[in-house]
C-alpha cells in the first residue's frame, strides 16, 4: 500500500488570483493550498492516498462495495477545500473516477465550522456528486448541533464505474438569482440556488466507495 497523505506535502500548484489548476501527480500540487475537512456526521477524518497520476480517499481494506455504501460509509469519508475563497462567477472542473457506484463530487463551502477538538468541519455546504445513476447535487445545512440535507437537484443518466470523468461545475449570476449548472459528458442540467452565496470554499470529496482524482481546475470572472 502506498503511503497516506496527510496534507503535508510540499509539492508544486498554481494558485494565482482568481484561478487554480493542478493534477494530482506526485510533484504536480501543493498540499499547503488545501485544507481537510470532515463531515459532522461522523467521527472520522480521512486522509489521501498518492498514487501514480492521482489521489484516492482512503477506504477500510476489509470493507466490501456493500459496507462501503452502507454501514461503513464513514470511514470512506475524505474531502478538502481549497484554503484561499473565490467570489462571483466561478468554473470549476474535476477528472474523478469511482471504482464500484459512488460517490465523488465538488464540495461548495461557504464557512467552515469545528469539531469540539477544533478540527475543521463543514456546516452549510454543497455536494455536487457522480455516481452510476448520474449526478445529484445535495444542500447540507447545520443547526443546533445537528446536520441535515436535502436533494436539491439531479440528472439521471448512466455513469460507467472505473473510467475518468470531467464534472465541470458553473455558478453564474442570473438575474434571478445565482445558478448552477452541471455537465458532464454530453450531459448538461441546471438550476437556480438562491441560498448559494457570494463568496465559496471549493474543493473534492471521495465517499461511499474508492474514488480517484486526477486534475482540479477553478476559473473566475466568466
Amino acid at each position: 500500500m502506498r503511503a497516506a497523505f496527510v496534507c503535508s506535502l510540499g509539492l508544486v500548484g498554481a494558485l494565482l488570483a482568481g484561478e487554480y489548476r493542478c493534477r494530482f501527480a506526485p510533484d504536480e500540487w501543493r498540499a499547503a493550498d488545501w485544507q481537510l475537512v470532515k463531515s459532522p456526521r461522523w467521527p472520522h477524518r480521512g486522509t489521501w492516498f498518492q498514487e501514480a497520476d492521482a489521489i484516492r480517499n482512503a477506504t477500510p481494506p476489509d470493507a466490501t462495495p456493500e459496507d462501503m455504501l452502507g454501514k461503513r460509509a464513514g470511514e470512506t469519508y475524505t474531502s478538502m477545500v481549497l484554503k484561499t475563497p473565490f467570489a462571483g462567477n466561478l468554473t470549476i472542473a474535476a477528472e474523478m473516477s469511482f471504482d464500484h457506484r459512488m460517490a465523488p463530487l465538488v464540495v461548495l463551502a461557504p464557512e467552515l465550522g469545528q469539531d469540539e477538538d477544533g478540527y475543521p468541519e463543514y456546516r452549510e455546504h454543497w455536494e455536487i456528486v457522480l455516481f452510476d445513476e448520474g449526478i445529484n447535487i445535495w444542500h447540507h445545512t447545520y443547526a443546533d448541533g445537528k446536520p441535515a440535507w436535502r436533494k436539491a437537484a439531479y440528472a439521471r443518466f448512466p455513469v460507467e464505474p472505473g473510467k475518468l470523468h470531467l464534472l465541470t461545475v458553473e455558478i453564474r449570476q442570473t438575474r434571478n438569482g445565482r445558478e448552477i449548472s452541471v455537465r458532464c459528458g454530453d450531459r448538461h442540467f441546471g438550476y437556480l440556488e438562491p441560498n448559494l452565496p457570494e463568496r465559496l470554499h471549493v474543493g473534492l470529496t471521495g465517499c461511499e466507495g474508492v474514488n480517484r482524482f486526477r486534475s482540479f481546475r477553478v476559473e473566475t470572472g466568466q
